[in-house]
């Protein structure tokens, strides 16, 4: 009696580990009115976790930049056959603006004409029927073809400068904010209802994972002034709020257990900011300490439940990336090379399938790249173009990047980016021919940033680390699985000393090592 008395003491608490293991371990929420592509809405998904079923790329390996005159400011999101759909950031002083479908090449597959010249700069979202929806600043939606045709358009919509994100329910309507109203469209165009919320001020909607409920923020326009995030069901009646003397403007997220995360405070001391995690009942679960948050930052949800977002440190004012586990305790702290205003990141970060972060300055400086560790994988100059959307992979590792300058520039080049690993070989060439070779990096010497290429003839883990004169590691620039072939990979030395440091590429039996100087 006592062993089967301890018997089922143990399967309980093997049970109980079990589901304390997997509450945390994140999945795709199947939305029938949302199509099943990679990247149908700026975050992803009705959640707003900005997470990627994809794996997006290790290195900066540009494959093609596309002038997109009138900027992009919230896109490209990607819909069925990886089709890009983005609008503008800019004003047009032909009087229309312009909305686009492109293929994964760059290529043009069709242009539509708005009738005013604002700015086509409100969220896409592409729906389960390939129905693609879109906002302009001329106060409309748009509801287009597949081939680009009009399907209908709804007028008199009040876009405030919150910019929030128009978004889909499980049955189709679309959940628009307009000013201090909820606008309910059916997918035929039809309003369905008009819905008073006095301080929504244009901000977002996002849904529970059931679909049967809504978070959003209510209160002043700015973040210094109070607010309450509410939670409310489909027909309006109001569940629960949460008060904050101040919160950012970005649109919450929700998790798998209906776990809500947003930036505010509880006090209007200075500095006094936090990261929530909300219970579904409307109750705090724990909050995590930062020094600032900005106006539209928002976090994202890996895989396995850790909470990364952007903030900055108090004492040297640098931008850093965070990550959380799942119970709100701190893994890893990852400071942003560059000065304070060109890493500064003011948007909803993204994650892969395999944990990593993407993210852009929003001020004219880099995109980044850093694995599920906290290190930055590689670094792209944007070319004094701004940032302020979330990045889209595609379903073979594509990513791409929309950038903009002022909203009356009419002429930006090269700012809608692709970027893709290219494993470069011979057409017809037998991977057995290839052999390990470690490159000398170049530049070198040089000053902050260099490049290395290697080559691998099989596949298999590669690790490729820095270490200084004393054989002390300094950096980790990759570990990893890859398959055959060359590769690229940037290595940032921001925080490195002048003086000479060795590179070492491993993998298999093959140990090769290399000298480099840095010189600032």
């Amino acid at each position: 009696m006592k062993k089967i008395k301890s018997l089922k003491k143990v399967i309980l608490l093997t049970l109980v580990y079990i589901a304390f293991c997997n509450a945390q371990q994140q999945q795709h929420i199947p939305w029938p009115s949302l199509a099943d592509s990679p990247w149908p809405f700026i975050r992803g998904d009705m959640q707003a976790t900005g997470r990627s079923k994809y794996v997006g790329p290790s290195t900066n390996n540009v494959i093609w930049r596309k002038d997109m005159p009138l900027g992009i400011f919230y896109g490209p999101v990607i819909g069925y056959n990886d089709i890009l759909y983005t609008g503008t950031s800019s004003v047009y002083s032909g009087g229309i603006n312009f909305f686009y479908a492109i293929d994964k090449e760059g290529q043009n597959l069709w242009t539509f004409e708005t009738e005013s010249y604002f700015a086509n700069n409100i969220v896409p979202i592409i729906a389960s029927d390939s129905t693609i929806y879109f906002g302009s600043r001329n106060r409309s939606i748009y509801a287009l073809k597949p081939n680009g045709e009009l399907k209908w358009q709804i007028k008199n919509i009040v876009w405030g400068w919150v910019h929030g994100y128009m978004t889909i329910a499980k049955n189709g309507d679309l959940y628009v904010p307009s000013g201090d109203t909820l606008v309910i469209i059916d997918p035929g165009g039809i309003v369905k209802e008009k819905r008073t919320i006095e301080g929504l001020k244009g901000r977002s909607f996002i849904f529970s994972t059931g679909g049967d409920t809504i978070f959003y923020f209510t209160g002043g326009a700015d973040i210094t002034e109070p607010g309450s995030l509410n939670a409310e069901k489909l027909d309006g009646e109001l569940i629960w709020s949460y008060n904050f003397a101040t919160h950012n403007l970005g649109a919450p997220m929700v998790d798998n257990l209906n776990k809500i995360y947003v930036f505010g405070t509880d006090s209007t001391a200075a500095n006094n900011f936090f990261l929530y995690s909300i219970n579904p009942d409307g109750t705090m679960n724990w909050r995590y300490k930062i020094n600032y948050y900005e106006y539209y930052s928002a976090p994202t949800m890996d895989k396995d439940g850790n909470v990364i977002f952007s903030t900055r440190t108090n004492s040297n004012m640098k931008n850093i990336i965070v990550s959380l586990d799942y119970y709100g305790n701190e893994n890893w702290i990852s400071q942003l090379p560059g000065n304070f205003e060109e890493s500064l990141i003011d948007h909803g970060l993204v994650c892969d399938a395999e944990g990593k972060i993407y993210c852009g300055s929003t001020f004219a400086g880099y995109f980044y790249c850093l694995n599920s560790d906290g290190e930055i994988l590689w670094t792209l100059d944007l070319e004094d173009y701004d940032y302020d959307t979330s990045p889209a992979i595609g379903s073979d590792g594509t990513l791409y990047i929309g950038t903009h300058q002022s909203s009356t520039f009419q002429h930006h080049v090269r700012n809608l980016i692709a970027v893709r690993d290219t494993v470069t070989s011979v057409e017809g060439e037998n991977p057995g021919f290839l052999s390990y070779k470690l490159e000398q990096n170049y530049p070198n010497p040089f000053n902050s940033i260099t490049n290395i290429r290697y080559t691998i003839p099989q596949s298999g883990r590669v690790t490729l680390k820095v270490y200084n004169l004393m054989g002390s590691e300094v950096a980790t620039l990759l570990d990893r699985y890859q398959n055959t072939g060359s590769y690229d990979v940037i290595f940032q030395a921001d925080g490195l000393s002048s003086g000479i440091y060795f590179y070492t590429l491993a993998s298999g039996n093959y140990i090769a090592t290399k000298k480099l100087i840095l010189l600032k």
